[in-house]
Parts: C-alpha cells; structure tokens; sequence
C-alpha cells in the first residue's frame, strides 16, 4: 500500500487529511487501514483529550515492519496531547506530540525480535528501546536505550 492509496481510503471514509497527517477519536468509523492494522488501533491511549493525530508514514511504516517480523505487533502509545504527554512524563520535544511517533511490542513476547527487525529494517526517524517495548517515529534519524 502506497501513501496515496491510504489517504484515499482515508478520503472515503471522511477522515481528515492534513498534508501525510489524519485526525479522527473514537466515533470516527473503524476500518483496515493496512493489511494487519485497523484504524483504532491507532488511537491516544488519553481519555479526556480523544483526538488523534498520526502521521501516515509511521503507519505505513509500522505495517512494513510487521510484515517483516511476521507477527502479530500492538501500539501501546500514539499521538499525545501535550498536556497528557506531560502527564506520562513524556519528552518536552516528543515526537509523539506531533503524531509521528509509535510505542510497539510484540503480541508473542518476542522483544528481542522485534526489536532486531525494527533496527535492521528502519533507516531513517528514531527508534528507542526499551526493555517491553519500541519506540518508531518519524524525526531525525537516531537511536537510544531507555
């Protein structure tokens, strides 16, 4: 799946559409964004600030990296509000806040695996690891452990 042919799947289901970003919350329709994801899958973790904005790169990106790693994979973070990236005690300059971001593990507990799929597949943006969890996002190209 291409960028434009996921902006016209997002088109027809009347989601907005801001240059490679959507915002949608949880009454917007659920349908498969990609061949392993749907939508919701990708919505803020915050309860009192619902919308959602995501970058459609890391989307598409994520489903590329699954695909590699030929298992199942969850999003434990997405896109924060400022005030609730403040909460969780998330990074002042977080790309999560821009929607560029994704917090990722393993549905069969391999961590060690997905992380070496991430890292050998992903040139450019960030990633993080972590001891439960990967850290992908779309910003300068780096790498760290938390």
């Amino acid at each position: 799946m291409t960028l434009s042919q996921i902006k016209e799947l997002c088109t027809k289901h009347n989601i907005t559409i801001n240059g490679d970003h959507i915002t949608f919350d949880k009454n917007t329709s659920n349908f498969q964004i990609t061949t392993n994801f749907k939508l919701h899958e990708f919505l803020t973790k915050n309860t009192k600030d619902t919308t959602t904005i995501i970058n459609l790169n890391i989307v598409l990106e994520l489903q590329k990296l699954r695909t590699l790693f030929g298992s199942p994979v969850r999003i434990s973070s997405s896109y924060r509000s400022p005030a609730y990236n403040k909460s969780v005690n998330g990074a002042t300059s977080s790309q999560h806040v821009l929607g560029n971001a994704l917090d990722t593990f393993p549905v069969n507990g391999d961590i060690k695996g997905w992380t070496t799929t991430v890292v050998k597949n992903k040139k450019t943006g960030g990633i993080g690891q972590y001891q439960t969890f990967v850290h992908i996002d779309t910003g300068r190209t780096r790498f760290w452990r938390g």
